[in-house]
């Protein structure tokens, strides 16, 4: 496998396995409960992580079949949008921030 790189990340007393693929972002191995899988050693964290990159599909199936997701996305634009012209004001890290009008 060219181009990946397994990790075994300690946290105090335990591990955790993170891989990384060509052009994807790190990716933690999680449990069940959807929380990272924690290891005992370093050794333990880096085979599980080598076993879960066999079976994962390489590709990722497209999760937004129906549409949902653009539907959201679409509709939180509008909304921004609405704020904006209503209020006056501009969107700061997903805030509406009011804008001061100040006569000289």
């Amino acid at each position: 496998m060219t181009g990946t790189r397994i990790e075994a990340i300690s946290f105090g007393a335990y591990y955790c396995a993170a891989y990384r693929r060509d052009g994807a972002p790190d990716v933690l191995l999680d449990g069940a409960d959807g929380r990272p899988e924690r290891f005992t050693s370093a050794t333990a964290a880096i085979k599980a992580a080598e076993v879960a990159l066999h079976f994962k599909p390489a590709i990722p199936a497209d999760e937004d079949i129906l549409g949902a997701q653009r539907f959201h996305e679409v509709r939180a634009a509008a909304e921004v949008a609405l704020q904006i012209d209503t209020l006056g004001g501009i969107v700061v890290d997903g805030r509406v921030v009011p804008v001061e009008v100040r006569r000289r």
